[in-house]
């Protein structure tokens, strides 16, 4: 463990009934498959995944952009999703990378489903490398107190507000926007955060789109040194990975009235 692990503090894992992740996304990344459109090509993958997500379907990524006017939306590229009967959990494959996404919290599940998904890649369409492996979640902590940003001030850790929280600007704080990247020894650890309204997620029929006011805390610790494709190396980085983002999660939003609502306390 470095010093800056010694920092951030240890704690119990916990289980929210009024959780507040919005997405939680593990994805790798390998060079562009060519023959991605040919449907003979993929019909091995396609089988193997709806094996287990059954509900298919052809969508078109779309990137956020959150700037002065608020929260936006830029097309990204085709992809094809395969659904959990459920809807609990997708599978996301494109021609440059497969993701799994979910709105549930189980890290052992998580680990355990991806590494299905990248052993079916390993069979059926066997990348040489890896260009990129991260770990995503998208917070969007809703409180029926969470009217203002005043009460964010309360609610949150107060070393993660910054500037604004200070009140020297003045005024009533309509939206906040923060971004730190830190370099460490396994990668990036990127942690947006901020005072928003409507959702920084694409929603589906499953999940609409919310509204209102809203404080957001996207973690996403990715790893973009190219390397040699394998299935057992990015589970045991999932792991880790999973580890400093809870302890982040948790030191962003203490034990008080958010902590207590998000455990259905309050």
């Amino acid at each position: 463990m470095n010093k800056t692990d010694e920092l951030l503090p240890n704690y119990d894992q916990v289980i929210f009934n009024n959780s507040c992740l919005e997405l939680c996304l593990a994805q790798l990344k390998y060079p562009p498959i060519q023959r991605f459109f040919d449907d003979t090509y993929m019909l091995g993958i396609r089988e193997a995944l709806a094996t287990e997500y059954p509900l298919v379907t052809t969508e078109q990524a779309m990137n956020i952009v959150i700037g002065s006017q608020g929260i936006g939306q830029i097309p990204g590229v085709n992809m094809l999703r395969f659904s959990s009967i459920d809807s609990r959990w997708s599978v996301v494959l494109s021609s440059e990378f497969v993701s799994l996404e979910t709105r549930d919290t189980e890290a052992d599940e998580l680990l355990t489903r991806f590494a299905s998904v990248l052993h079916h890649i390993k069979t059926h369409i066997n990348p040489r490398h890896q260009l990129r492996f991260g770990l995503r979640y998208i917070n969007e902590f809703r409180h029926p107190k969470g009217d203002s940003y005043d009460a964010w001030m309360r609610f949150l850790n107060p070393n993660l507000l910054g500037l604004a929280a200070q009140g020297i600007l003045g005024g009533r704080v309509e939206q906040t926007i923060g971004e730190v990247l830190t370099r460490r020894a396994d990668g990036h650890l990127l942690v947006r955060h901020g005072h928003l309204r409507g959702t920084t997620i694409t929603p589906t029929l499953s999940h609409p789109a919310k509204t209102g006011l809203f404080y957001l805390l996207d973690l996403d610790y990715y790893d973009e040194t190219p390397t040699k494709f394998d299935v057992e190396a990015p589970i045991e980085q999932l792991r880790k990975y999973n580890d400093i983002l809870y302890r982040v999660f948790r030191w962003s939003i203490g034990d008080g009235e958010l902590y207590q609502y998000m455990r259905g306390e309050a």
